[in-house]
């Protein structure tokens, strides 16, 4: 029995450098149920793709050519590949450190996933950014889904303990 497509009308790019993870990331693309999914291995291919077939998704290694991830994502956030600005993106980040995440983050991507991974950590990574609410922030600064992930109902504008004694009166 063959399975059903979960995300039938979802085009996937996926741009990565080394052909043995291009064959895993994309088994493990096709048995989410993808619909289409393009490979790219440098980020010359990778705009031809955005440019030609649309992509609805973005997944992308850490490690690109000849344009780095910085500069790549700075092309998609702001707007210079034919693809709308708040695509989601997914990067597989092969560097595991708070500092080479929090990089990629403040590039604009959606998602970051570490590896070593697991075809279930992508997939809740793919179905976050898929199913991501967050603001799009487009500011000279920063483009890209804003950072912030919770939602506290408590947060008030005025959390600093200076601001809250301007709400005093003293007699």
């Amino acid at each position: 029995m063959v399975a059903k497509k979960q995300f039938p009308d979802v085009r996937v790019l996926l741009v990565e450098r080394s052909p043995q993870n291009t064959s895993l990331y994309r088994f493990a693309l096709e048995d989410m149920g993808f619909g289409q999914i393009m490979l790219a291995s440098n980020t010359e291919e990778a705009l031809d793709q955005m440019y030609f077939n649309g992509p609805s998704l973005i997944i992308l290694g850490d490690e690109l050519y000849p344009k780095s991830l910085a500069d790549f994502m700075n092309d998609i956030r702001s707007g210079k590949t034919g693809v709308t600005k708040e695509v989601p993106i997914v990067v597989i980040s092969t560097k595991n450190t708070k500092n080479a995440i929090e990089e990629a983050r403040d590039c604009g991507v959606t998602e970051v996933v570490s590896t070593p991974l697991s075809a279930k950590s992508l997939r809740l990574r793919v179905r976050a950014a898929l199913k991501t609410s967050r603001d799009f922030i487009d500011k000279v600064a920063y483009q890209g889904p804003d950072r912030r992930r919770r939602k506290d109902a408590d947060r008030t504008p005025k959390r600093r303990i200076s601001d809250r004694n301007e709400d005093h009166l003293e007699l």
